[in-house]
C-alpha cells in the first residue's frame, strides 16, 4: 500500500474542540463520549453510512498543556477493520484576546501496521471572537528513521452564531489532482445534539480526491447530512 493510501489525517473534532477550550484554574483529567450516524471527517463519509461510537480522555495543566487519547469505533480507513486511535499533546492559552492552539496528533488504525508516530499532523488554532483558523500539515516518518514533513496541508476557516456555525475546509495534497474543498453548516439545537450538513463545493476533475474512496468532480458529491450527540464529563 502506497504512503498516500494510507494517510488519514482524522479531524478529531471532539477532541481537538475540548483541547482548545478555556484553560482551567487548575489542572483536571476529563472525558467525552459521542454516537453519530456516519463518520463524518472533511467532507467525506468514512464509515459509508455506518453508524460510530467515540470517546476522549484528556488532561489539561493549568499552565496550558494538555495530553489525551481519542478513538473512534469504525473507520473506512485502516484495512478495512475499523477503528481508530488518536494520541496528542499540545498547548493552548490567550493572548490579547487572540487564543491560540499548537498541537500535535499521532494517528493510529488496528487495520496497518504501523507505530506510534509514525504518522500524524502538527495543528496550529487561532481565534478571535466567533471566527477560527486552522492549518492542519501532516507529520510521516517511515522505516523509524525517515521524517518527512509538510507534504500535505489542511486548512479551515469558521465561524460560529448563536447555535450556528459555518466551516470551509481545504486539502492542499502533495499527490496531484486530489484538492479539494468542503464547507459545513452546522446546528446545535439543543446542548450536546448537533447536525451538520457538509458538501465538496470544488475538487480537481477527475481526480479520486478522496484518500478512502474517489470524490471525483464536486458535481457529483451528494450532500451529507449528518447528526451526532456528543456530552463531555
Amino acid at each position: 500500500m502506497s504512503k498516500k493510501s494510507v494517510l488519514k489525517m482524522s479531524a478529531l473534532a471532539v477532541a481537538f474542540a475540548a483541547a482548545a477550550a478555556p484553560i482551567t484554574a487548575a489542572a483536571e483529567v476529563t472525558g467525552s463520549l459521542g454516537i453519530s450516524n456516519f463518520y463524518l471527517w472533511r467532507g467525506q463519509d468514512l464509515s459509508n453510512g455506518g453508524g460510530v461510537v467515540s470517546g476522549s480522555l484528556d488532561y489539561a495543566h493549568e499552565s496550558g498543556a494538555y495530553a489525551g487519547v481519542w478513538t473512534s469505533s469504525e473507520t473506512g480507513f485502516g484495512g478495512g477493520n475499523g477503528g481508530e486511535y488518536d494520541v496528542y499533546l499540545g498547548f493552548a492559552g490567550e493572548a490579547s484576546g487572540l487564543s491560540y492552539d499548537l498541537s500535535y496528533v499521532s494517528y493510529i488504525y488496528p487495520g496497518i501496521d504501523q507505530a506510534l508516530g509514525e504518522q500524524g499532523e502538527l495543528i496550529l488554532g487561532l481565534g478571535m471572537g466567533d471566527f477560527g483558523l486552522t492549518y492542519y500539515t501532516s507529520v510521516y516518518k517511515f522505516n523509524g528513521t525517515d521524517l518527512e514533513v509538510g507534504d500535505d496541508s489542511y486548512l479551515t476557516l469558521s465561524y460560529a452564531y448563536d447555535k450556528l456555525s459555518f466551516l470551509v475546509g481545504t486539502w492542499m495534497l502533495d499527490t496531484d489532482d486530489r484538492d479539494y474543498t468542503h464547507v459545513d453548516i452546522s446546528y446545535s439545537p439543543v446542548e450536546n445534539l448537533t447536525f451538520t450538513a457538509s458538501k465538496i463545493v470544488a475538487a480537481d476533475d477527475g481526480s479520486g480526491a478522496s484518500m478512502v474512496s474517489g470524490v471525483g468532480p464536486a458535481d457529483e458529491q451528494d450532500l451529507l447530512i449528518n447528526v451526532g450527540y456528543a456530552f463531555s464529563f
